[in-house]
């Protein structure tokens, strides 16, 4: 189960956060899915947080970007 702050770090780089957890939980087991999230939330939540700073309120997720780009 993703923290929330772990689904929001992650819904910065992959579309649905759930869904990758989910896939990575049935292609390596839940013990190395684990290490897999503790260790792309590690990687990816600097550049979260700095979004997250630099653009407020207008802050989108990678959904709605590919979204507003007609990419889903």
């Amino acid at each position: 189960m993703l923290s929330d702050y772990q689904r929001a770090v992650l819904a910065d780089i992959v579309v649905d956060p759930d869904a990758w957890f989910a896939h990575v939980s049935a292609e390596f087991g839940s013990e190395a899915a684990a290490a897999h999230l503790e260790a792309k939330v590690a990687r990816a939540a600097p550049a979260y947080e700095a979004a997250r700073a630099a653009q407020g309120s207008a802050y989108q997720t990678r959904a709605e970007r590919a979204a507003l780009a007609g990419a889903l």
